[in-house]
């Protein structure tokens, strides 16, 4: 004997239809947040590396630009030499100093004394010229000195006056890729005044 108020048991085809499509829906939404979710962290992954090697390259150069002029002998060595070029895409300044006291830049200390430092392509590069090693060794890459993005690297040493009495250092470190979010480079520029020992 049935009983008519008894419920009927199991799901219609149409009511699992419903059911699965709306976990379908949820799982979608969910694996979009977790997409965009991924996104935002590479792209802040990004940012940070992108600002530490603006830092990191700051750093290493004007600790070299600050021994300029070093000059415990006081015979007269050249602080800097400026870029002999600073129209063309390569921004660079020669360093000089009298680290160990011999009286010249070609002591002990050559590859300190002695040292000239560019910006080309997408990296700075250092020379120690009055040792042996003639190449140029690259201390930063991913960095274009194009702040603006106009595709126009803007020069790396900006000096006051002829002769220099303070240079500025101006850098700009570049994401290899673009941004997954804003779909651009990320670009970071920093930038320190370093006030020179002595003129040319």
């Amino acid at each position: 004997m049935n009983d008519s108020g008894q419920a009927q048991q199991g799901f219609t085809v149409v009511e699992m239809l419903v059911g699965v499509t709306l976990t379908l829906m949820i799982m979608g939404g969910l694996l979009g947040m977790l997409v965009e979710s991924a996104r935002i962290n590479k792209s802040q992954q990004m940012t940070v590396e992108v600002q530490a090697n603006a830092r990191n390259s700051l750093a290493l150069v004007t600790r070299q630009l600050r021994t300029a002029g070093y000059d415990p002998m006081n015979i007269g060595i050249p602080t800097v030499v400026l870029d002999p070029d600073p129209d063309d895409a390569v921004s660079q300044i020669e360093i000089f100093a009298d680290l160990d006291a011999s009286g010249d830049t070609e002591g002990p200390l050559n590859g300190d004394e002695q040292v000239t430092i560019r910006h080309t392509g997408d990296r700075i590069v250092l020379r120690e010229t009055s040792s042996d090693q003639e190449a140029f060794k690259p201390i930063a890459i991913n960095i274009s000195n194009d702040a603006d993005g106009d595709g126009v690297p803007e020069p790396m040493f900006v000096h006051d006056a002829t002769p220099p009495t303070q240079i500025t250092v101006q850098i700009t470190a570049q994401s290899p890729v673009h941004d997954p979010v804003t779909k651009d480079f990320i670009r970071h520029t920093v930038s320190s005044v370093v006030v020179l020992r002595n003129t040319l």
